[in-house]
């Protein structure tokens, strides 16, 4: 069972551990705090009349003692009984009133020997549970607001005495600054009556002040709600909180909140506690719990002294005599600490600040959240400063992948495509001209990141950090004539766990995350024209696949597309004005030669050309001019010239239309579908044309003579009508040539030709 208390300096504090029957139970001020079972491997004899040693740890029995092992501090009331004491028993105990004492052993009643430098004080049980109220003088004159920021950031605040008596020791004390404060009205008190006129309350904790007041003071209303001391009697005197009136200020002491010394390589959290304890040279100065002192040496100096040693640790220069070295400020080591040497500059830090807020450089603290926001939370803008956002080990090379947690395997890359929009497809010049983006993500355990946001825009890297960083840069083996255009190359950090336990030696206390627990996120924008191999037979009721190929250009044996990783996006309508996208999709192959070979992602499309239109502007057309072909052959045989006039322009028209269709196609070594189809029609007509030539042959060789058909007589007019007949066999081939030849190519080809496309395309 683990148990950990908050250290209670300069107070005074009661614990019971009581053991009985396996159980142990652990009382703080009377309180049950901890429980749990108690046993120890086998019986353990005690020796009559033995030594207890208190407030030193013993290496051997009765000795093996170590100055720095022992107890630096105030003891009193140890008891020890033979017998496990109740809850109320403890209660009583932690009250400050008289309680029974140990039946084994009292400090109260046993004869102690004392060691070292050890004292005896005898008070009263009631002293434990009194509060003293201690103070502080800062003896630089200052207006109000930056007096109470200076109690502040110590973790105080503007003092008020309780009653005439406490007041009495807070003039006399201040007496020995006057010089210092500068005026009659030489120090400020921490009460205020803001929020209720004539009703002055502390700044500590709100409770009603009981007022010293100067004769004839209060007097300035509303408008005067601070408080001054007069220092010829030390009474108060009311006045504006904003008003520009320099003086000193006490400030109450709060053990709650200690000062943390940060920068150095202490071991223990507790030795970075500091507090102020007095005054040297005539100002305030630092103790550490570990015997380090912090104190003005001069004018502009500050000393680090360590009192278990006798040396000087450090010292810093202050910018004006009334600056004191909170915040971040630069020392200079005058010893070696933490294998850094003599004479070396390190930056340090002052602050009442926990393990989970930012220091600023003026020793505020604001929550780790707000650091690097984009927002100045700081008063001094300082946390908006230096956000780096990765720190890289000693040794990093940016032009080497990390490494796989398995030795031997290549690491493993996340990786999107999302398609934003095809720009061109050509069939003409085999090419599709696509803009797309490509993210990938991946993990560098050599990387440790710090005050990361929860979205990828405030974890964006700069320009000069994307190039400090391992990222993998892609080839394009398919890229038509190299015409690839990088648009824009983003690199960002998603935060994907939980930041390390705070580092109390960390000067800022910035939130430090593993590399494990961020990846990073490469995000690359690209425009570029790739070769597509068109199979255009069946056009146009043809489908096409087309595919983008992106290789990694580093060997597959260190990085890798994941395949259970890898997807694709298209973001815009898939009908396209030529074609529809009716399937895409994302693989991971092999590529390269022999002898090193490369991970690759191949992004495949379907493309299924629109017909409709071409069927209505092609198709249909040529269809109706098949039709006026074939209706010729139901001109009157007498009417050759009719007959192919019509038969001669059909066909002249249907040349010229698939001339046109044949230009708008790629140049190919074979017959697509829609030659088939204008190569019927043309070859239909041209039969059709040589139908009407040999019916006029025939008709031509008949013996029928021309007959001449003379109509009764008109006074009007006589109309005289030529024709030639036709002969049978003429009339035969007309007869079967329209309804039995012509029509039964034109089916026979059509169920051949739409049965093909239709099988194909559906």
């Amino acid at each position: 069972m683990n148990m950990t208390n908050a250290i209670g300096l300069h107070s005074w504090s009661h614990y019971c551990h009581n053991f009985h029957h396996g159980e142990y139970r652990a009382y703080i001020h009377g309180k049950l705090a901890a429980r749990g079972p108690f046993s120890v491997p086998h019986k353990v004899p005690l020796p009559l009349k033995g030594i207890i040693t208190i407030g030193q740890e013993q290496d051997l029995l009765a000795g093996g003692y170590d100055t720095d092992q022992s107890f630096r501090g105030h003891m009193a009331q140890v008891n020890i009984w033979n017998r496990s004491l109740t809850a109320e028993e403890v209660a009583q105990q932690s009250s400050c009133t008289k309680a029974p004492l140990g039946n084994i052993f009292s400090t109260d009643r046993e004869d102690v020997e004392l060691l070292g430098n050890a004292t005896v004080e005898l008070v009263k049980p009631e002293y434990f549970c009194q509060k003293s109220v201690e103070y502080v003088i800062f003896p630089e004159a200052q207006y109000m607001a930056e007096s109470r920021w200076t109690c502040r950031r110590i973790g105080y605040d503007v003092y008020t005495p309780n009653n005439k008596d406490e007041n009495r020791a807070l003039h006399k004390e201040s007496l020995r600054f006057a010089e210092n404060c500068l005026s009659n009205y030489h120090l400020w008190i921490g009460v205020t009556d803001e929020v209720q006129e004539d009703v002055w309350r502390k700044f500590t904790d709100n409770s009603i002040a009981q007022t010293q007041f100067e004769l004839n003071e209060p007097n300035g209303g509303t408008g005067e709600n601070c408080m001054l001391m007069f220092l010829p009697n030390g009474l108060w005197v009311d006045t504006s909180c904003v008003i520009k009136w320099p003086a000193c200020v006490p400030c109450e002491v709060n053990r709650t909140s200690p000062l943390r010394l940060r920068g150095f390589c202490f071991s223990d959290e507790a030795e970075t506690y500091y507090e102020v304890l007095g005054y040297k040279g005539e100002k305030p100065y630092l103790h550490g719990y570990y015997g380090f002192m912090v104190y003005k040496t001069d004018t502009y100096t500050w000393e680090m002294f360590d009192t278990t040693t006798g040396e000087v640790v450090a010292v810093l220069k202050v910018p004006s005599k009334d600056s004191y070295p909170i915040g971040r400020n630069i020392w200079m080591l005058q010893r070696s600490m933490c294998n850094q040497l003599i004479g070396t500059k390190l930056q340090l830090s002052f602050s009442i600040c926990d393990n989970d807020q930012f220091t600023c450089a003026n020793g505020d603290c604001i929550p780790k959240e707000r650091r690097c926001n984009a927002k100045d939370d700081c008063i001094d803008l300082s946390d908006e400063e230096d956000c780096q956002l990765f720190i890289l080990p000693k040794g990093y090379r940016a032009e080497r992948p990390p490494d796989n947690e398995l030795e031997g395997q290549a690491i493993f890359l996340e990786s999107t495509v999302d398609i934003l929009r095809f720009m061109e497809i050509s069939d003409i010049r085999r090419i599709i001209n696509v803009e797309f983006t490509v993210e990938t993500r991946w993990t560098d355990p050599r990387i440790k990141y710090q005050n990361l946001g929860e979205t990828l825009e405030w974890n964006k890297l700069s320009d000069v950090d994307r190039n400090r960083v391992w990222k993998p840069s892609l080839n394009f083996p398919n890229v038509y004539d190299g015409n690839i255009k990088l648009l824009s190359e983003d690199v960002s950090l998603d935060k994907i766990g939980d930041p390390l336990p705070p580092d109390y030696n960390n000067v800022r206390m910035d939130t430090v995350y593993d590399g494990k627990s961020a990846m990073l996120v490469q995000r690359l924008h690209y425009s570029g024209v790739f070769a597509c191999s068109f199979d255009v037979f069946y056009y146009p009721f043809d489908n096409q696949e087309c595919a983008l190929e992106l290789e990694l250009t580093v060997r597959k044996e260190l990085v890798k597309f994941a395949s259970d990783m890898a997807r694709v996006v298209y973001l815009e309508d898939p009908k396209l004005p030529a074609y529809l996208l009716t399937r895409f999709f994302i693989t991971v192959i092999e590529a390269g030669n022999n002898e090193t070979r490369y991970s690759t992602l191949q992004v495949e499309f379907e493309l299924s050309r629109r017909w409709k239109m071409i069927v209505l502007t092609v198709y249909l057309p040529t269809a109706m001019l098949q039709l006026v072909g074939y209706t010729t052959l139901f001109v009157n045989v007498a009417l050759m010239d009719v007959r192919m006039a019509v038969s001669l322009t059909t066909l002249l028209v249907l040349y010229t239309l698939f001339s046109n269709t044949s230009d708008a196609l790629p140049t190919t070594a074979y017959v697509k579908l829609i030659d088939v189809w204008f190569f019927f029609c043309i070859f239909l007509l041209f039969f059709v044309i040589v139908l009407h030539t040999v019916v006029e042959h025939q008709v031509n060789m008949s013996e029928n003579k021309m007959l001449t058909q003379v109509l009764p007589f008109d006074p009007r007019r006589t109309v005289e009508k030529s024709f030639r007949p036709t002969s049978p066999e003429a009339e035969k081939l007309l007869w079967w040539s329209r309804y039995v030849v012509v029509p039964g190519i034109i089916f026979l080809f059509n169920i051949i030709y739409w049965g093909l496309v239709f099988s194909k395309s559906f």
